[in-house]
């Protein structure tokens, strides 16, 4: 009956018990009195060292039809946001004669950007 679930929880069960230690220690925080703050930055923490938001977002990816577009939707105002300040900052600089910054700058923030869509699809390859 549930032999379709097998190969489910063998390629999600370390995201899906991640998801659910994080729900605990939301919970225990929320409980016990915790300040919100401190909870929250446990959560990026602990969600950073162990990949859970990408884990997340192929999760979600992985819901027939409406997933991929899900995630399309949640990663792409991330680009441009990263974007979008790179041209923000540019501006500055150059108004300031940082011209030599500036073409760092820019060669940082586009090799961030191609090993961000390159680990996307090595993970996804994976």
């Amino acid at each position: 009956m549930f032999a379709g679930l097998k190969p489910f929880f063998k390629r999600f069960g370390k995201v899906i018990a991640v998801w659910l230690l994080i729900a605990a220690f939301i919970t225990v925080g929320l409980l016990s009195g915790l300040d919100k703050k401190v909870i929250a930055i446990g959560v990026v923490v602990a969600g950073l060292l162990t990949q859970a938001f990408s884990g997340l977002l192929i999760l979600v990816g992985a819901v027939p039809l409406v997933g991929p577009l899900i995630v399309n939707i949640v990663t792409l105002p991330f680009f441009l946001l990263v974007n979008g300040i790179a041209y923000l900052v540019t501006f500055l600089a150059i108004k300031r004669g940082y011209k030599v910054d500036v073409l760092k700058t820019r060669i940082l923030v586009s090799a961030f950007l191609v090993g961000i869509i390159v680990g996307f699809i090595v993970g996804r390859l994976i």
